[in-house]
């Protein structure tokens, strides 16, 4: 057989294998596709934008406000929950960061998703984490800052301006940041940062940005522990999305029982389990119902 004969029939065998490897696999609705898109497009947005100022309490007692060390400090956000296994992984890497340049006009802040003081003292020793935490009551700053992962984790550079905005883990602080750290440090030890005033007033003329899913369905907001349980538990009305996600009827069904439920007495995984048991639909008609 010749060489070319070879070459054609091998280019028909991969065409036949690509295209019996896509069709056989199930393709994104185009709901889940929306959910990719918005979680790749979100850094891309906040990119250049004026931070939502904020103030927190932090655990040791003292309060920390944005716009008194805009333009004074770099600043970097990091939002977590002590349930987030990548959040755990991170701890470590953020913390050498943070002990590296804690002398230098810099402040690494942890903001966790309203959970218990207790538990964030325990993660926080567990961890050895040295750098300042503040539990975000009522997730109020995820909410400006639409954080819908954890972890993600926000550089705030001299010009007041969002500079990094990272979802997921940060595997190696140095690289993640040293380059736009470097930068806006030099603006700042040269005292050419945004003051508070210019800060205040470019961020009252900032356009907001358009909400995602969770922020337009008023009805089903959530917060603590009943967020962290949507966040974590599968919609069980069949689609591949998490209940936090998910804008199917059963999904808003519990997340309204999420809001009203006592939750005291029981873990996350006895709660889901029995939510699971009475809103079970898969195989049901309509199951993915959008009213």
């Amino acid at each position: 057989m010749s060489n070319k004969k070879i070459f054609i029939l091998t280019s028909i065998f991969f065409v036949i294998v690509i295209f019996f490897h896509f069709y056989s696999k199930k393709q994104p609705s185009g709901e889940e596709s929306g959910n990719v898109f918005d979680f790749f497009n979100r850094p891309y947005e906040w990119q250049g934008r004026y931070a939502p100022d904020f103030e927190i309490e932090l655990i040791n007692g003292e309060k920390f406000r944005l716009s008194e060390n805009i333009g004074k400090k770099i600043v970097i956000l990091n939002f977590f929950a002590t349930w987030c296994g990548p959040c755990k992984e991170e701890m470590p890497e953020l913390t050498a960061f943070y002990e590296k340049h804690k002398e230098e006009p810099f402040i690494l802040i942890g903001i966790n998703a309203d959970e218990s003081p207790d538990k964030v003292k325990e993660f926080l020793q567990g961890f050895r984490i040295t750098f300042p935490l503040g539990i975000d009551k009522g997730d109020k700053i995820q909410r400006a800052y639409t954080v819908r992962n954890f972890p993600t984790t926000v550089l705030v550079g001299a010009d007041g301006r969002v500079h990094i905005y990272e979802i997921g883990k940060i595997m190696n602080a140095d690289i993640a940041f040293d380059a736009i750290y470097k930068v806006n440090m030099d603006s700042i030890v040269a005292e050419k940062g945004i003051g508070k005033e210019a800060y205040v007033k470019n961020l009252d003329q900032q356009k907001d940005l358009k909400p995602g899913k969770e922020e337009e369905d008023d009805g089903n907001k959530l917060e603590g522990r009943a967020r962290s349980i949507a966040e974590k538990m599968n919609c069980p009305c069949g689609c591949s999305d998490l209940v936090i996600d998910c804008n199917c009827k059963t999904a808003k069904d519990i997340k309204n029982k999420l809001k009203t439920k006592n939750l005291l007495g029981r873990t996350d995984e006895e709660i889901i389990k029995n939510l699971n048991n009475e809103f079970c639909v898969r195989g049901k008609k309509n199951s993915h119902d959008k009213s």
